[in-house]
C-alpha cells in the first residue's frame, strides 16, 4: 500500500502506516486484517438477511399497529447501516489486494459510504429510543395511549427522527469536512462533536430510564399474567445496544479529546466500531425470533410465526 513503511522487527502484529499530517497509524497484518474483515462481513450478512425478512413481513405480511411502524423503520435503518458496512469492507479489501483506486475517487467513495453509514446508525438509535419511550408511556398512561394518542404519531415521529439523523450527519460532514477518524479538529468541528455527543448521551439516558420503567412494569404484571413479548423484545434490544455500542462510542469521545493516547491504534478502533455496531444492528431480528418463538422454554414455529407472536401479542395487550 502506498505510504506503507516496514515495521521494526520486534513489531509482530501490525504494520506502520505513515500519515503525512499527523501521528502514525498501526495497521494490522494481512492475516489479522482478513480475520477482522471476514468476521465483520459474516455478522453484516446475517444482519442483512434477518433485517430483510423483518422488513418484508412488517411491510407486506403483518398488519401494522402503533409499534410496528417504529420496528419497520428500525429494520430499514439497521439494513442501511449493515449494507454500507458490507460495501465498505469489500471496498477496503479490493483496494488493498486487487486494485489501488486514485486518491480523489477514493475520497468521494469514502465520503458517500460514510454519510449512508452514519445516517443508518443514528436513525437506528433514535428509533430504538422512540419505541422504548412510547412503550414506557403506554405502560404509565394506558388511557391516554388508547384514547388520546394521535393516529399518525408513529409515522410523524419516524419522519422527524430520520430528518434529525440527516441533520446530524450533515453537520459532521460539512463542518468537520467528513473526517473518518475521531481526531481533534477545528473549533467549529469540536463544537459539533460536543453537540452530537451530548445528543447521543441523552438518547442513551432516555433508553436506560424507559427500560428500567418497563422492567418494573414487567415485574408488576408478571404476578397476574404473562408479560407482553414486545416488552421483553424492546428491553433485550436496548440491553444489546448498551453493551455493544455505548462503550466504544465513549472511547471514541475520549480519543477525540486526547484523554486516551491511542491514536496510533486507530485502525483497530475502526474495526472495533464496525464489529460492535454491526452486532448491535444484526441482533434485533434474532431477538424477535427468540422472544416470539419461545413457548414453554422451547423454540417453536417459523420466523414469520415468531414475528406475528411478538407484534400481535402487543396489539392484544
Amino acid at each position: 500500500m502506498e505510504g506503507m513503511t516496514t515495521a521494526p522487527s520486534n513489531v509482530t502484529q501490525v504494520e506502520v502506516f505513515n500519515v503525512t499530517d499527523g501521528p502514525r497509524l498501526a495497521v494490522p497484518r494481512t492475516d489479522i486484517l482478513l480475520g477482522l474483515s471476514f468476521t465483520c462481513l459474516l455478522i453484516a450478512f446475517c444482519g442483512l438477511l434477518g433485517n430483510s425478512i423483518v422488513i418484508w413481513f412488517l411491510g407486506f405480511r403483518i398488519p401494522k399497529n402503533k409499534f410496528t411502524v417504529y420496528i419497520l423503520n428500525l429494520a430499514i435503518a439497521d439494513f442501511l447501516f449493515l449494507m454500507t458496512v458490507w460495501a465498505f469492507l469489500v471496498y477496503i479489501l479490493y483496494t488493498k489486494f486487487i486494485y489501488q483506486i486514485p486518491n480523489e475517487q477514493n475520497k468521494i467513495i469514502h465520503k458517500f459510504m460514510w454519510i449512508l453509514n452514519e445516517t443508518g446508525f443514528n436513525a437506528g438509535i433514535y428509533l430504538l429510543m422512540a419505541v422504548s419511550i412510547e412503550r414506557c408511556l403506554c405502560a404509565l398512561y394506558p388511557f391516554w395511549f388508547r384514547c388520546r394518542r394521535p393516529k399518525y404519531q408513529s409515522t410523524i415521529v419516524c419522519i422527524l427522527l430520520w430528518a434529525l439523523s440527516f441533520l446530524v450527519v450533515g453537520l459532521e460532514q460539512f463542518i468537520c469536512k467528513g473526517v473518518e477518524y475521531p481526531k481533534p479538529g477545528s473549533e467549529p468541528c469540536t463544537t459539533v462533536y460536543l453537540i452530537t455527543s451530548t445528543l447521543f448521551m441523552a438518547v442513551v439516558l432516555l433508553m436506560i430510564l424507559s427500560s428500567l420503567i418497563l422492567i418494573v412494569t414487567i415485574q408488576n404484571i408478571s404476578v397476574q399474567c404473562q408479560p407482553s413479548r414486545f416488552y421483553i423484545a424492546i428491553i433485550a434490544s436496548v440491553v444489546i445496544f448498551l453493551i455493544s455500542v455505548v462503550p466504544e462510542r465513549l472511547l471514541g469521545l475520549l480519543i477525540y479529546f486526547q484523554l486516551v493516547p491511542s491514536y496510533s491504534f486507530m485502525y483497530y478502533f475502526f474495526y472495533v466500531i464496525f464489529l460492535s455496531s454491526s452486532f448491535n444492528c444484526a441482533a434485533n431480528p434474532f431477538i424477535y425470533f427468540l422472544v416470539g418463538g419461545l413457548r414453554r422454554r422451547k423454540l417453536r414455529g417459523s420466523f414469520s410465526t415468531a414475528l406475528q407472536r411478538v407484534f400481535s401479542d402487543e396489539t392484544e395487550t
